[in-house]
């Protein structure tokens, strides 16, 4: 199978992923509830693992990160977890259900003014726009770069904009990091939610939310921590009070490793990424499709042939070994903006074990369906 759906997971894993999980299982403990060997060296990996993301991350010591299954598991503990009612919060039609419908469902209750901002002609947020919202702001949601077309946001020009205005800036990383460069405390990201299992080459059931430490946070699950145990009502502290029940700890592990061997190579992955987009963007212009992406930053790129759905164009595709995503990709306002709503679009994402005659094949089989029309 040729394998374009690296924005929904990736594909690739490197061996010293599986390593990892593989020893996890075959040293199975539970971190932070014991205090033999195997539980204290299983902790001492997973808090390896934050300090590393942390590093990377430019999260220094002003910053916490709690373990999550997943970006959208994130997502939701830093918008329910710091949302209290009666506030502002400025979003846009950019983003992902993970960030829309958490927010729509606050505003539906009346419990917070909704903003949203629309996008311009390039798909991407006018600055100008975002300044005017955050006059009377108080907490920014947006997502580093869209899962549709690939726009991305200056998260630096709009961390000083939250920042002038006292508006706390939530950042959904699912689609941007590691690609964009992301300093949290350089860009004033109160918190930012991320995947393990997409650009960072962990495991699906992993993800994290980073959290500066002086947000006042609240968990969304309770129970044991491995901490003040004979607590019933703890005072919440990062991270074990956002960590409740056993932990993914292998995929935590794995994490660490996908991380590690990313980091290592970004320099190449990102070279990699933007040559193959770019070459399958000018391969689709030139059979005449549509194309919706206008960056290549992040390896997203989305298009439509004439008028054919795109769940039959992706059809197509899988018939002859391609994956691909089709649909609304869980962005319905994308869509809206796009004039897309019917149709969708088809996603191809490419990712780092992705190879130029891959691009050929796929280039190769689309125009074929466009000579079918």
């Amino acid at each position: 199978m040729i394998y374009l759906d690296n924005a929904a997971t990736s594909r690739f894993k490197p061996k010293t992923v599986l390593d990892a999980l593989n020893f996890d299982i075959l040293h199975s403990a539970n971190a932070g509830r014991s205090g033999h060997d195997e539980a204290v060296a299983k902790s001492i990996r997973i808090e390896n693992c934050r300090q590393y993301l942390l590093q990377k991350l430019g999260g220094s010591d002003e910053y916490s990160i709690a373990f999550t299954k997943n970006c959208t598991e994130a997502l939701n503990l830093a918008i329910f977890g710091t949302i209290k009612g009666g506030e502002h919060v400025v979003t846009s039609k950019n983003e992902h259900n993970s960030v829309l419908r958490p927010l729509y469902r606050l505003a539906n209750k009346g419990k917070i003014k909704l903003t949203v901002l629309s996008q311009n002609a390039e798909h991407k947020l006018n600055i100008k726009d975002i300044k005017d919202a955050a006059k009377t702001a108080d907490a920014f949601v947006f997502g580093g770069a869209c899962n549709v077309t690939g726009a991305t946001l200056d998260l630096e020009e709009t961390g000083k904009i939250a920042r002038d205005n006292n508006a706390r800036f939530i950042v959904d990383g699912a689609q941007c990091v590691p690609y964009l460069d992301v300093d949290l405390s350089r860009f004033g990201i109160d918190m930012l939610a991320c995947p393990g299992h997409k650009g960072l080459h962990g495991l699906q059931g992993t993800g994290f939310l980073a959290v500066r430490n002086d947000v006042l946070l609240t968990p969304l699950l309770y129970g044991g921590t491995g901490t003040h145990s004979q607590e019933l009502l703890p005072d919440a502290e990062y991270p074990e009070s956002f960590e409740a029940g056993t932990m993914f700890s292998g995929g935590i592990s794995a994490l660490l490793e996908g991380a590690k061997w990313t980091y290592d190579k970004l320099k190449f992955i990102k070279k990699h990424i933007v040559r193959l987009s770019n070459n399958l963007i000018y391969n689709l212009e030139d059979i005449g499709a549509t194309v919706y992406s206008k960056e290549t930053g992040c390896g997203v790129v989305s298009f439509n042939l004439k008028d054919l759905d795109s769940t039959y164009v992706a059809g197509k595709l899988s018939d002859n070994g391609v994956a691909v995503r089709a649909g609304l990709h869980c962005a319905p306002l994308v869509h809206e903006h796009l004039g897309t709503t019917r149709q969708g679009a088809v996603r191809i994402s490419v990712g780092v074990d992705n190879t130029d005659k891959e691009i050929l094949t796929t280039s190769a089989l689309l125009e074929s369906i466009m000579r079918s029309i």
